[in-house]
């Protein structure tokens, strides 16, 4: 999927499309090197600002840049800041903690700078076997980051030393090339400071209400999993034994 970003009007009516691709309409576009995005794991994640001028996309996991086997130890993703009123954009290196990750499932934006990210794995949490290991909301600060965009917005991006930023891998790989990627600090963790097991494989929605309440939702795929025979069985829970549905989790939490 994606990334696209639609621009309706009031009346639900598409205004624009905007994407990497050449087949979006209004004439702004994303930065070509997104058309590398991994299938299924676009923009998983897209804010805006609380001034209303910038939406900010995140991309769930490393993008196939140039290629799948030349990043498969990579832990970079990329963030895309788009100006509303001019289209103008930047990029911006965020560091998953670990290569096994499913990656990152939303951004929420707190100010103009700072973010909250949903990043974890696909596993379910208090399962007897296999449980989840990762599942944790983080907050991260772009002031101080390196835009990695590409001037000539070339179809790999802008390259340090004949490589992609994913080809980088790291953060040793990204200091090297005079990269700083946002900074990141732990605000959550759902498999260690929740009162019971959080038994889902998906969280993937944040909101933050006032005092500090930060929502999680999950994702239940509707309830329902691949049976491995081009049908569907239903999603059980394996710490609860019973079907998945979406639940809204509220945490006090400090920024």
């Amino acid at each position: 999927y994606g990334p696209h970003i639609v621009h309706f009007d009031a009346a639900g009516k598409t205004i624009e499309r905007i994407n990497p691709f050449g087949s979006g309409t209004g004439g702004r576009k994303i930065p070509i090197v997104f058309a590398t995005r991994r299938a299924n794991r676009g923009m998983e994640g897209l804010a805006i600002t609380p001034d209303g001028k910038t939406l900010v996309g995140m991309m769930q996991s490393p993008m196939y840049n140039p290629s799948k086997s030349a990043v498969s130890n990579s832990v970079v993703l990329r963030i895309l800041t788009f100006n509303i009123a001019s289209g103008a954009t930047k990029q911006y290196a965020y560091l998953m903690d670990n290569v096994t990750l499913t990656g990152v499932s939303d951004i929420l934006a707190v100010n103009a700078t700072t973010f909250l990210t949903i990043e974890r794995d696909g596993l379910y949490g208090g399962a007897a076997t296999n449980p989840a290991a990762f599942k944790k909301v983080f907050k991260i600060d772009l002031s101080a980051a390196t835009d990695i965009s590409d001037p000539a917005n070339g179809t790999n991006g802008k390259l340090y030393g004949g490589k992609t930023v994913e080809q980088l891998n790291d953060l040793a790989g990204l200091q090297a090339a005079g990269i700083s990627p946002v900074t990141k600090t732990l605000v959550l963790d759902l498999l260690k400071d929740l009162p019971a097991i959080y038994p889902h494989d998906k969280a993937e929605g944040l909101a933050l209400l006032p005092g500090n309440v930060l929502a999680i939702s999950n994702d239940d795929d509707f309830g329902v999993v691949d049976n491995g025979n081009s049908g569907f069985a239903a999603k059980i829970l394996p710490a609860t034994g019973t079907v998945d549905h979406n639940r809204l989790y509220f945490v006090k939490i400090k920024l």
